[in-house]
């Protein structure tokens, strides 16, 4: 049998054909599968701005996602070595205003030492850290913002070298506290952190830090009476039971202001709850845009397939029988 140019032809017609269908099944079978068009840029006829204008929006989301977060994270950390903080002083302050009335000697040096544990501890929660950075450091973030708790001690006694009496005491170690040379030398931070972005136009402030007024005072107090477990008045016990009596006053006094900080960094806290919680809405809705942005109808697509389904098995049956040629078909 001859084949002629047109049989031949007809062949190549049918294979392009075929493959043409495949890649099109292909397409249409990954549309129905995903619910998304194969190619975006033919479904938004070569106009990505939607498209790039709400990608540009997720990432600036991202972006506040993650500085909320951090900040939420300090705060928190924050929030809750204050209320530590808190309970230090208060947990003493009471017994040392009574140390000048009822307490015996054995009894104030008993304060005394407690006292200076608790100094200890209220340093170990200012040195706290989230995430491996301290949270009352400033933009030192990579340093603890108090040095160890006996060279406190040690300079304060410095400081109160040749005081013979109670009141003495107390104002060399409340000068010391309010002295840029004095506890703002002994500061290792750096300065307050800037406002941090936490949502379009809008940020958090988290600028606390181991010099706030509040937390100087705390430690004031609690180094007044750790003094005395240092030895400073001895064999003056009058002196010793008033000093212990001037810093659990010192320590109630300061009550207020550790209530006003830890109001301060609650409503940080709550206006980065706030924000988050927006950022998600926000996010949630432009995820769902940009889905839809290049998204299929799932009726249409499964219709499409199924049509050109349809037409590559139609196309396979006109192949095999134009394949099948031959003398004898052709007689037949």
């Amino acid at each position: 049998m001859r084949v002629s140019v047109g049989d031949a032809s007809l062949t190549n017609i049918l294979a392009r054909q075929g493959a043409e269908l495949r890649a099109q099944v292909q397409r249409a079978a990954q549309e129905v599968a995903t619910g998304r068009h194969a190619d975006i840029g033919q479904a938004l006829r070569g106009d990505f701005s939607p498209l790039l204008a709400v990608d540009a929006s997720l990432a600036r989301l991202a972006a506040f996602k993650s500085t909320a977060a951090d900040a939420a994270l300090q705060v928190a950390a924050q929030q809750a070595s204050i209320q530590g903080l808190s309970q230090l002083a208060s947990g003493i302050s009471s017994a040392l205003m009574g140390a000048r009335d009822v307490a015996t000697q054995a009894q104030i040096d008993t304060l005394a030492a407690d006292a200076r544990g608790r100094l200890a501890s209220a340093v170990g929660l200012l040195n706290a850290q989230a995430s491996g950075r301290a949270v009352f450091s400033g933009q030192a973030t990579g340093t603890p913002p108090l040095g160890p708790v006996e060279d406190l001690l040690a300079e304060l006694e410095t400081a109160a070298a040749g005081a013979t009496t109670a009141g003495q005491v107390a104002a060399a170690v409340t000068t010391w506290f309010a002295n840029p040379l004095g506890f703002g030398a002994f500061y290792q931070g750096g300065p307050a952190l800037t406002p941090v972005p936490v949502a379009p136009d809008e940020t958090a402030e988290v600028s606390t830090t181991a010099m706030d007024p509040a937390i100087r005072d705390t430690l004031s107090g609690l180094a007044m009476a750790a003094l005395l477990d240092r030895g400073i008045l001895a064999g003056d016990p009058g002196e010793r039971a008033r000093l212990a009596a001037t810093a659990g006053q010192h320590l109630m006094r300061g009550e207020e202001a550790r209530i006003t900080l830890q109001a301060r960094i609650g409503a940080v806290e709550a206006q980065i709850e706030s924000a988050r919680a927006r950022n998600g809405a926000e996010e949630t809705a432009l995820g769902i845009l940009r889905s839809e942005t290049g998204s299929v109808d799932p009726y249409e697509a499964a219709t499409r397939l199924e049509t050109i389904r349809t037409q590559l098995e139609s196309l396979y049956l006109v192949t095999a029988r134009v394949s099948r040629l031959s003398l004898t078909e052709y007689l037949r």
